[in-house]
């Protein structure tokens, strides 16, 4: 073993990357420039506008007729 003590070793200051050196990071880091196309948005929102506002649950219907009194 090369290293005195067991575990990872940081390089030498003069082999350091920037990162490990205190660099100021980037300006923006949430800006990754990933906007979807207006297709996509248009798809998307011809795909929502199909969709329930409140769907019924799948077992609905057999509760309803379990519960409900028969005559």
């Amino acid at each position: 073993m090369s290293a005195p003590n067991a575990g990872r070793q940081s390089p030498e200051p003069k082999n350091q990357s920037g990162a490990q050196q205190q660099d100021v990071p980037a300006s923006n880091i949430n800006d990754q420039g990933a906007e979807p196309s207006q297709g996509t948005k248009q798809a998307n929102e011809d795909s929502k506008s199909g969709l329930n506002s409140n769907p019924t649950h799948p077992l609905e219907k057999h509760a309803d007729d379990t519960t409900s009194k028969k005559v």
